[in-house]
C-alpha cells in the first residue's frame, strides 16, 4: 500500500483558542502535520521547512496579513495560502486575491467545514502536481 507524503500545514493565529479549534479541526485530515504559530515573524522564521499550506489571520499583533502573505510568496513561492479571517471588507480580500492565496474564509460557523474541504482538495492539486 503506497502511503501518500505528509504535508506540512502551517497555523497562524494569534487567539489561542481559534488556533486549537484550528487544530482540532484539522486534526482530521490524514496525513497532515500542524504547527501553530501566534505571531507573523516566528512563521516567517520557519518557512526554509517548506510547508506545503499556511493558514493565515489578517489580523496579527507584529505584521499585516498583506505584507505576511507577500513575504511568504517571496521565501517559499511553492506554499500556498488560505486565508481564514474575520475581515469582511471587500477590497482587502481582492488585495490578498490578487497576491495569489489559494482561498479566503470568512470565519463563520460554517467556516471550519469549508476549510476542511479546501484543505482535501488542494492536497489533491499538491498530490497531483509532482
Amino acid at each position: 500500500m503506497n502511503q501518500e507524503p505528509l504535508k506540512n500545514i502551517f497555523v497562524i493565529e494569534d487567539n489561542k483558542t481559534e488556533g486549537m479549534l484550528l487544530k482540532l479541526c484539522l486534526g482530521s485530515i490524514k496525513n497532515i502535520s500542524i504547527t501553530n504559530f501566534a505571531v507573523g515573524q516566528d512563521l516567517l522564521d520557519n518557512l526554509d521547512k517548506k510547508p506545503e499550506i499556511v493558514i493565515a489571520d489578517m489580523m496579527l499583533p507584529d505584521i499585516s496579513g498583506e505584507d505576511l502573505i507577500q513575504e511568504i510568496k517571496e521565501k517559499s513561492p511553492e506554499s500556498e495560502i488560505i486565508v481564514v479571517s474575520a475581515q469582511k471588507d471587500i477590497d482587502l480580500i481582492a488585495r490578498v486575491q490578487e497576491l495569489g492565496v489559494y482561498n479566503y474564509l470568512v470565519k463563520s460557523e460554517t467556516c471550519m467545514e469549508s476549510l476542511q474541504k479546501s484543505i482535501e482538495d488542494l492536497t489533491f492539486l499538491i498530490d497531483n502536481r509532482r
